[in-house]
């Protein structure tokens, strides 16, 4: 299974559900070519996520910091860490991506001494934002490992999958915290981080307006020059390149769901002028429009 389109809230907040209420695991193998954009882009959730990729390289991008890895190599995301996946290499390079609400699964029941000593000191700690596993490493070993196991119970679907499965990850967090759990805050993880989350969710609230860039930074308290620099480091693109892929974002769905005329979405999206939309839609995705329009009818 795949998501092709990922749906998020104003504040990036992915709204997927993940798994079921009674079992918040979702296993997915993700080909960054059949995604609508033809990457994951930015958001956030509250589940862990784990990941490996299995063909090409995949850029993963979390908070500040971006991690090229190739086949055999894999990732933890901690909850709450904005994150994004592109391809590094072949557009077809694909990874398994496993999503978990690890409060949930893990923590046996709520006030546990498990909740209390290996779960809440670790969800979300700033200095645990992400971990690169690397087969190449001993210890990385069992929890790439447990990644493909996940996978593998997850697929076959047997009798008592799911039982195995949080055994499975139980022991993938039991592994990662024994090593992790003397990791440092990052000096002002925490301030970047709500910072761009306001921005984005600015922009989201506004996409369809002509926007300049001290509205944008206003939003979050913050410079003009500070959030240019902000929004370089840790999305690793300009303010004004993300509000152009988010406006491109929206007019797919208005593609897709309406009749509108190209230039009708256009001017509802926030583009001024037609061409000016195609001449950027064609240049992120290949096509105009209306190719896109036809593709998917």
């Amino acid at each position: 299974m795949q998501i092709t389109d990922i749906r998020i809230d104003g504040n990036k907040r992915e709204t997927t559900v993940h798994g079921s209420y009674d079992f918040p695991l979702a296993v997915y193998l993700d080909r960054l070519d059949k995604n609508l954009l033809g990457y994951v882009n930015w958001h956030w959730h509250e589940e862990i996520q784990l990941a490996l990729v299995t063909k090409g390289e995949v850029a993963f991008h979390v908070n500040r910091d971006v991690h090229i890895l190739a086949a055999g190599q894999g990732i933890f995301i901690n909850s709450g860490c904005l994150h994004m996946a592109k391809p590094a290499a072949a557009p077809d390079s694909t990874y398994i991506c496993v999503n978990a609400d690890a409060a949930r699964l893990l923590s046996f029941f709520p006030g546990s001494a498990i909740e209390q000593k290996y779960l809440k000191p670790y969800l979300k700690h700033p200095g645990l934002a992400a971990v690169v596993l690397d087969s190449g490493v001993e210890w990385h070993k069992p929890i790439l490992a447990g990644i493909e196991e996940i996978y593998r119970l997850h697929t076959n679907d047997a009798f008592g999958c799911e039982l195995d499965i949080a055994v499975a990850l139980a022991g993938v967090w039991r592994r990662l915290i024994a090593r992790c759990r003397d990791a440092a805050p990052a000096a002002g993880e925490n301030t970047d981080h709500r910072r761009i989350k306001t921005v984005m969710a600015y922009i989201h609230d506004h996409y369809p307006e002509k926007l300049t860039l001290g509205e944008i930074a206003a939003a979050a308290s913050i410079s003009k020059g500070e959030c240019c620099r902000l929004f370089k480091r840790v999305a690793g693109c300009t303010v004004f390149a993300y509000l152009i892929g988010y406006r491109i974002d929206k007019s797919l769905e208005l593609l897709q769901t309406t009749d509108l005329t190209v230039s009708q979405i256009a001017d509802r999206v926030g583009f001024g002028t037609a061409s000016y939309y195609i001449e950027n839609f064609k240049s992120r995705l290949a096509c105009t429009p209306r190719e896109y329009r036809k593709a998917g009818s």
